[in-house]
């Protein structure tokens, strides 16, 4: 199982999935839902993934 807690400010969401692939796509849903201004380029995904645990 993986995990990720929200890194954003004021945001305790906490996205759990089988990979981390099922993780990054709810981090997608996640981040145009709560977070519609930022900007998952590049460098901000590879950010985001490095945070994923494994649990």
């Amino acid at each position: 199982m993986k995990r990720l807690d929200c890194a954003i400010d004021g945001c305790h969401a906490t996205i759990e999935a089988e990979s981390e692939e099922a993780v990054m796509t709810q981090v997608g849903a996640h981040a145009a839902e709560a977070h519609p201004d930022l900007e998952l380029d590049e460098e901000t995904v590879e950010g985001i993934r490095s945070q994923i645990q494994t649990v």
